[in-house]
Parts: structure tokens; sequence; C-alpha cells
């Protein structure tokens, strides 16, 4: 039995895709890249019901279409001398240095970030170089900030793991206890990464964003809405 099925449907002549799955709840979003909607919901749902969720969601829907287009165009990096990367949340040149050691990343605040390759690296390997230390970078400040909030929520988390994700800042895999941080996180202010950490453990104490869910959220970090504003787009 499929388990997924999709169709583009339009409500007030704007298009719609919409994704049946076997979930519990509704998911709607606007994509940043292209502003295309699309809204997941449970399989059962009749069509018509869709269509009456979003026509009652058209202002914020329209909301959320007009901000990402005031958003600045993603900057497209290749990992060469002079470019401006982002780390946690504050922008830094990025000097290219050839040398015949190995392929690393050194950095300092008044330097900035120093990348060093060998002669000839194709630009994809200096931006896996690159990702390789943001990816470290993450992995030092992680272990603590899942430790204190394990023990100010009163949960466990028996594993951490980072990886690129193109539309989720984390995830959380309730039933192994499992937290994914997007890598993305290592150039974003770096409250923003404790802001998620703490997002994903609440799931261990409520499944889905319900009121309950936020309830947990608002008392343990109640300005956490200022801080998912600072969050750009992944």
């Amino acid at each position: 039995m499929k388990n997924v099925r999709a169709k583009e449907i339009c409500v007030d002549g704007l298009p719609v895709l919409v994704w049946w799955k076997r979930i519990k709840n509704v998911n709607l979003s606007v994509k940043a890249v292209d502003g295309q909607v699309r809204i997941s919901v449970p399989w059962k749902t009749s069509e018509s019901r869709v269509r009456q969720l979003l026509l009652s969601r058209l202002d914020w829907i329209e909301q959320q279409r007009q901000r990402m287009q005031k958003l600045p165009k993603p900057v497209v990096l290749h990992g060469d001398d002079g470019e401006v990367h982002q780390f946690f949340g504050v922008l830094y040149p990025l000097t290219v240095v050839y040398d015949g050691g190995r392929h690393h990343v050194e950095f300092n605040e008044q330097k900035g970030i120093v990348l060093y390759v060998r002669s000839g690296t194709a630009r994809h390997r200096r931006l896996q170089v690159i990702d390789d230390w943001y990816r470290a970078e993450l992995s030092a400040r992680i272990p603590a900030l899942i430790k204190r909030w394990e023990v100010l929520m009163n949960v466990q988390v028996n594993e951490w793991r980072i990886k690129k994700m193109k539309t989720r800042w984390g995830t959380c895999n309730i039933s192994s206890r499992r937290v994914w941080l997007n890598l993305e996180l290592a150039r974003q202010p770096e409250i923003c990464l404790e802001y998620i950490i703490v997002h994903e453990m609440v799931h261990l104490l409520e499944r889905g964003h319900t009121r309950k869910f936020y309830d947990h959220l608002n008392r343990l970090l109640p300005r956490w809405r200022e801080v998912d504003a600072l969050l750009q787009p992944c």
C-alpha cells in the first residue's frame, strides 16, 4: 500500500502542492526558494477539506510569500579567496592559502576564516573542508547543551547527529531518542543552536506541535520566538 500521494490543486488562484501521508497532523509551508505552497495532510483527509484548510490560511500564506520576496537572494559560495562566509551569525572573510600540507581551516576574530588546501584543489573539495570545519565546531558545542537541557527537562537523548537538511533545522526520532541537527546551524547566530536543540528535545515530552508542546517551549525558553526570527531560510 502506498504511504504517500501528491497532487497540485488551485485555491483562489494559488497553486498548492498537496501531499497525503500517513501522519496525524497538518503541515503547511511556504518554500523560501520559490514561494511554493505545500501542505501535508493525513491520509484520509478529503480534497474538499484540504481546500477549506487552505482558504482559512490564505492571509497567512500571503504574508509568508511577501516576507520571503523581501529576503536577500542566497549567495552561491565556491570556497574562493575573498568570499564572505558566516560563522555563528557573524560575517568573516575567507582567505585561501595554498600549501602542501593537510587540508584544514584555522579561525580567529582578526583574520577570519583561513582555508589551507593544496594547489589545484577543486571547488567542491574546498567547500567540503569548510563544511568539515563547521561540523567540528558544532560537535564541540552540542554535547554540553544537550547535557544541560537533559537535566533541566528530565529527559534523555540517546544519540545526536549532524547532517545537511534542506527544509528543517532539526528533527527528533522519538522511538530511538535521536536528535538530528542541520549543519547550517554553524552559520546561524549561536543562540539558535541551543533553541533548536531544546525544540527537538521537547518532542521527547510531547510528540507533535500541539498546544502542550508550545506550553513546554514557552516555559523552557520564554523568548524562543525572538530567536526563531533570527533563523534565515535553510
